[in-house]
């Protein structure tokens, strides 16, 4: 006769499953960077994605620099599942110092094989972009818990972020929309001479 076969554990009572393991949304609203990310002022200083306030020039890529016009999100509070792509390290002659991963929310797009394309769609073998241009491959791909969501618009509508270039826009509106819907704000601040914007 066949041999019984033991029946699983039974969940002590009172005692809850453990929670599911996180993981990015890509229809969640909150679409950003975390706060620890950081950016290249005008300066030359790298600094953290919440300390960037409304006038800051930061780097997009290309040796070419940009004004901060407007947040789309600032949440200090936020505890959010990142999408986490893990680059190869860059040759020895070009930023060297940038580190080799990014993180970034599902819906968020950055360059990635010449187009523009959302963090969720992202492969191993991938190829996203570097400060000079030069290509970045994507040797894995993950997912990371991190504190804040800060989404910094530019009036270039790109920003370089942990040494890579992405965009400022997101899966949640098309980005010529977006660039349409923030046109006001854009064309407020250059009035203001730099002094208009803030949060939208």
């Amino acid at each position: 006769s066949p041999t019984p076969t033991a029946a699983p554990p039974a969940a002590s009572p009172g005692v809850p499953p453990p929670p599911p393991s996180p993981t990015p949304d890509d229809d969640d609203e909150s679409v950003c960077f975390p706060a620890d990310a950081t950016v290249t002022l005008a300066s030359g200083d790298t600094v953290r994605m919440d300390t960037l306030v409304v006038g800051d020039s930061v780097a997009v890529g290309g040796g070419r620099f940009s004004d901060v016009f407007a947040f789309t999100h600032a949440d200090a509070d936020a505890m959010t599942a990142f999408v986490r792509l893990t680059v190869a390290p860059p040759a020895a002659d070009a930023c060297a110092a940038h580190p080799s991963s990014l993180r970034l929310t599902a819906g968020h797009y950055l360059s990635v094989n010449g187009r523009l394309a959302a963090a969720s769609t992202v492969v191993v073998g991938d190829l996203l972009r570097r400060a000079d241009g030069s290509s970045a491959p994507v040797v894995a791909v993950g997912v990371a818990v991190a504190g804040g969501l800060y989404n910094p618009q530019t009036v270039d509508g790109s920003i370089l972020v942990d040494g890579i270039v992405a965009s400022t826009y997101t899966t949640a509106v098309a980005p010529h929309l977006a660039a349409a819907a923030l046109a006001p704000m854009r064309a407020l601040y250059a009035v203001g001479g730099g002094r208009a914007g803030g949060w939208l």
